[in-house]
């Protein structure tokens, strides 16, 4: 199967799910929901930026493109004649697992653009995942206001591994206290995270070591240990290319 198809099948499943998240920042408490569009899946491949390919670009046909990449008939081959193709190629590689990269994000950044003058992306949220041997970027926007819900829906704005840019510099962020991963069709939730049940587990600990295993638990430690490895790693890459070098 072309790897445009995977990406795009593997997507489609996320069309009937949602995520709740729940996130505090200075005692302040705020709640959004992450919904997936076919036409989101447009932008997160980079298609838009292939503007030597006629018909990627175009904002009313992005559901279209997305069928079109399910049927076959923009494939891996097709994009790659682009001259622009090796803008995008790195993403390719990891958008096949956005479910599971969401499934285990507990990094949360608010994203400020004027937080980061070198980068053009408009954005509410900014989710950091170590996956594999990469650091991910996901970014969220706010979704046209249509209906009324409960919170504001966001849906994801641009997705791609970290290259030279730390995009979480400078970026405030948020402790995750809660995710729930929901299933439009049947309904069943799953909660991914919860940040007041392992603080109570913790306390309930018989012994000191008990505690602190179960401490290990906390988004801000274990995900952040997990981003620690992968930074690391990559300045030894470096490091031994430079040394190389010379």
């Amino acid at each position: 199967m072309d790897k445009l198809q995977k990406i795009a099948l593997n997507y489609k499943s996320l069309l009937d799910k949602y995520y709740i998240f729940e996130i505090a920042r200075k005692q302040k408490i705020v709640q959004f929901m992450l919904t997936f569009d076919k036409a989101d899946l447009n932008h997160l491949m980079g298609l838009h930026k292939l503007t030597d390919i006629a018909g990627l670009q175009s904002e009313h046909r992005k559901s279209k493109i997305f069928d079109r990449i399910l049927k076959g008939d923009i494939s891996e081959e097709l994009i790659k004649r682009s001259r622009f193709y090796d803008k995008i190629y790195v993403r390719l590689d990891y958008l096949e697992k956005l479910e599971d990269i969401l499934d285990s994000n507990q990094i949360i950044f608010k994203y400020m653009e004027k937080s980061n003058q070198i980068s053009r992306i408009e954005a509410d949220y900014l989710l950091q995942n170590a996956h594999q041997t990469d650091i991910i970027y996901i970014f969220l926007s706010e979704r046209a206001k249509t209906e009324q819900t409960a919170f504001p829906v966001m849906c994801c704005r641009s997705f791609f591994p970290m290259d030279k840019l730390d995009y979480t510099k400078n970026q405030p962020s948020y402790t995750l206290l809660k995710k729930i991963k929901v299933d439009a069709i049947t309904g069943e939730k799953t909660v991914q995270y919860d940040r007041s049940r392992i603080l109570a587990q913790a306390k309930q600990a018989a012994s000191e070591p008990e505690r602190r295993s179960i401490m290990q638990r906390l988004n801000e430690k274990k995900a952040q240990m997990a981003i620690n490895e992968v930074l690391a790693e990559k300045n030894r890459e470096k490091n031994k290319h430079e040394h190389e070098r010379f």
